[in-house]
């Protein structure tokens, strides 16, 4: 063979290689999201950390340092959503936990659909579907774009993060029942429980966590990165517990569900890791040519949140177990499918705040309770002397006041004169930011950036008639029950894995860019609806 040949083989073999290399997709991506996360909580911890969790994303993948998410009501059923759509409540339309239907007052939930039943257990807990979600997420994409062959499973500790990150045509959800410890699903997903989860379940994992004393993996002198164990303001389990060791038994006793303790502690999310591989394994993921997508939501900082506080040593301990589930994980993928085969990408599902007493006394900041039920009792007083005696007030929701629209229309009463007035009358109140009547959101002039959380969060079949932001340490309170509520919207988002460049950014993110940058590394379209950028220099290759 002459040279001329030789180079002409040579580049026709390099250039096949290159096309290969860029139709190449990851076999399997991973989607892990954190409940109540804090950005923070990285850098806090870090020197606890071991080498090969979070250390090991944070070091070798694309970190946005600069990412925030611009929501009215950050939860889970908000966050999760917008994570794997691309799009703001505002279209997606999950708004809350749950809503009012303003035609008949009907309470709508974000995913409890009893239309379908459990799969797994007997309980009601799995009867849950994406039907309120209005639109496609990537999972649904990927589906679509692969002609169905790519195989898309979400798992979770709660039923909110499973059903939302699976999306509609997802294979199959997984969360926890409360009521006996099993993982389930729904009929929506499957008409008959997989063989493989009832074996799962067989072996009674929540059961043994339970047994278990839950103690600190670390030597007491490595929690210093906040307040003591027997902090004074740190109310505990139930008002009763908050220093370590805990026995689960001892202090889950006389609670209706003693199992539902599992979500509260990092058991739980061990528990999911060792779900999430049996599932690699058992639905053969990531074994084709078809990219398939598992999305995993860990959730031991979720019942907790309201318990104990950001720089709670239980909250470090949890991290720190959090920390060690990641890096089992990733193990497992390198073993499983190669360490160059796979995509994760990282982020909350939800964050969280100090609480009221906390911020007065250890920043000396000007925090508060709101309470909802002596405003409206207020304003239902009001409302009488302007527009005359009657039950003007349907409920208030998660910050948001909705009216009793029926009454109105059958008393004939101007419904925007109406918005305004409450909205003005709620104003007066401390703790309240800004009270903003629905008809001022509809009609897009807002044009202030303080407002961009409502105008990114209001949908007008679902939203309130008034929305209310609180200030900064300001808490809705109630007499009988805590509610989940942050105003903290800085999150983390990291990129690792196959194709990605590691390197740290700050310049400014969304999390409705995450959709548009996954699907631009798996070369899918992305959802028509999603409305974020795809995140540069996340690709080798990329400027």
């Amino acid at each position: 063979m002459n040279i001329r040949k030789a180079i002409v083989i040579a580049l026709f073999l390099a250039n096949v290689f290159v096309l290969n290399a860029e139709t190449q997709t990851p076999k399997l991506v991973v989607g892990i999201t954190v409940e109540h996360m804090r950005v923070d909580y990285i850098t806090r911890f870090w020197d606890t950390f071991q080498n090969d969790g979070f250390k090991r994303l944070f070091q070798e993948g694309a970190v946005f340092e600069n990412t925030r998410a611009d929501i009215h009501n950050i939860k889970t059923e908000t966050l999760i959503p917008t994570v794997y759509t691309g799009t703001y409540p505002a279209v997606h339309g999950i708004i809350g936990e749950k809503w009012l239907k303003p035609i008949n007052g009907e309470e709508i939930s974000a995913v409890n659909d009893n239309y379908y039943l459990t799969l797994g257990s007997d309980s009601d807990e799995g009867n849950a579907s994406t039907r309120q979600l209005k639109v496609f997420t990537i999972g649904d994409m990927l589906k679509q774009q692969s002609g169905f062959k790519s195989k898309v499973f979400s798992v979770a500790l709660n039923a909110a993060p499973a059903v939302l990150s699976a999306g509609h045509s997802a294979d199959g959800a997984f969360w926890f029942d409360k009521t006996n410890g099993n993982m389930i699903t729904s009929s929506y997903y499957y008409e008959q429980f997989p063989e493989w989860v009832m074996d799962f379940n067989s072996k009674k994992m929540a059961a043994t966590y339970f047994d278990r004393e839950w103690d600190l993996m670390l030597p007491a002198n490595d929690y210093n990165k906040g307040f003591n164990d027997d902090y004074l303001l740190e109310e505990g389990f139930w008002g009763k517990w908050n220093t370590f060791p805990y026995q689960l038994k001892k202090i889950a006793r006389d609670q209706e569900f003693p199992l539902e303790i599992i979500k509260a502690t990092p058991f739980g999310n061990t528990l999911i890791r060792d779900f999430c591989t049996q599932l690699i394994d058992n639905e053969k993921l990531g074994i084709d040519a078809h990219t398939d997508l598992l999305n995993i939501t860990f959730s031991g900082l979720d019942y907790a949140n309201k318990w104990f506080n950001p720089s709670s040593i239980e909250v470090h301990e949890t991290m720190l177990r959090t920390d060690r589930e990641i890096a089992s994980i990733l193990r497992y993928l390198d073993d499983k499918l190669g360490k160059d085969n796979y995509l994760v990408v990282f982020t909350s599902a939800s964050t969280t705040g100090y609480p009221v007493r906390v911020l007065k006394d250890e920043f000396n900041f000007a925090a508060g309770d709101f309470n909802p039920q002596s405003a409206l009792a207020l304003l239902r007083s009001y409302l009488n002397i302007l527009y005359g005696v009657g039950d003007w007030i349907e409920s208030y929701n998660e910050e948001q006041l909705h009216l009793n629209h029926r009454l109105i229309d059958s008393k004939q009463k101007p419904l925007n004169e109406m918005r305004k007035d409450a909205a003005s009358f709620l104003n007066q109140f401390s703790g309240v930011n800004a009270a903003l009547p629905a008809h001022l959101i509809e009609t897009g002039n807002l044009n202030n950036p303080r407002f961009r959380k409502i105008e990114n969060s209001y949908c007008v079949q679902r939203s309130g008639d008034v929305l209310l932001l609180l200030e900064e340490g300001w808490y809705p309170s109630y007499k009988y029950h805590t509610v989940d509520y942050s105003t903290e919207n800085r999150i983390p988002l990291v990129f690792y894995g196959m194709f990605i460049k590691k390197g740290r950014h700050t310049t400014a993110a969304e999390v409705i860019d995450i959709v548009p940058t996954m699907c631009n590394l798996l070369g899918i379209y992305p959802p028509d609806d999603a409305t974020g950028k795809v995140l540069e220099d996340v690709k080798w290759g990329t400027n």
